[in-house]
């Protein structure tokens, strides 16, 4: 049974205070048979539907939870994710973990072609759908996001909300059926170019951080993700030994 129960007066969100228990609790094997209803939820934390609605939306894209039609919902199985939720860098955790509103603007999106990508990434065809959105809050920009998905299909994203705050995977799974289940980042340093600059609202002097991610489904290459962030605006965290 949870006994801990969520700050009102707390400038960080219901929904964001409710997650992060959950995912304790996930953490801990305390779900493995069973995991609560919503309506269990809404009387165990006296909370709304709605806000816990929004934090098993967000453990979804953060794939401790799916969602399996007409059975309910179920913790993903941690030998198969254990890696990567104790290590995968999630910018819309840590702008949830800060309490602040975050703000996804898109760019751009369609059919790109990248012989180089598709070669590095060992892919049989150089045809991408990208995405790419700038997020941060509504005070200031925090990263520069783009999105290479092979073998999707654009259609999938024509009544998709690509400005929803939130992970790109559960937007990936509501629009395609996409679920991802593993994935490595890399990260390094590097000076950003003059849009990037532009946009990120720094100048081209300043250093940036990269994040390079290659994310699975299963053992399918269904994502390559090239982020550039800026390094005063965004916290990394990274947990071990648990």
């Amino acid at each position: 049974m949870i006994h801990r129960q969520l700050d009102a007066g707390s400038g960080i969100p219901l929904w964001a205070q409710l997650a992060e228990v959950l995912r304790e609790e996930i953490e801990v094997g305390h779900f493995d048979e069973r995991f609560p209803s919503e309506p269990e939820l809404v009387e165990l934390f006296k909370v709304s539907r709605s806000t816990v609605r929004e934090a098993i939306r967000y453990l979804r894209s953060e794939g401790y939870l799916e969602a399996r039609q007409g059975k309910g919902t179920f913790v993903v199985a941690s030998e198969s994710f254990d890696s990567l939720r104790s290590h995968r860098f999630s910018l819309a955790g840590r702008i949830a973990e800060s309490g602040l509103e975050e703000v996804a603007r898109l760019l751009w999106k369609g059919l790109v072609y990248d012989a180089d990508l598709a070669k590095s990434l060992e892919l049989s065809s150089d045809e991408f759908f990208l995405i790419e959105r700038l997020r941060g809050s509504r005070q200031e920009s925090f990263a520069l996001e783009r999105a290479y998905l092979p073998r999707v299909n654009p259609a999938s994203f024509d009544c998709v909300d690509l400005t929803k705050a939130g992970s790109l995977y559960s937007v990936l799974q509501s629009g395609t059926g996409i679920t991802v289940t593993a994935g490595s980042d890399e990260v390094s340093a590097a000076m950003p170019s003059e849009r990037e600059a532009s946009l990120l609202g720094i100048a081209e002097k300043d250093p940036v951080l990269v994040v390079e991610r290659r994310a699975y489904s299963r053992h399918e290459l269904v994502e390559f993700r090239r982020t550039t962030l800026v390094p005063a605006r965004v916290r990394f965290r990274a947990e071990w030994g648990r």
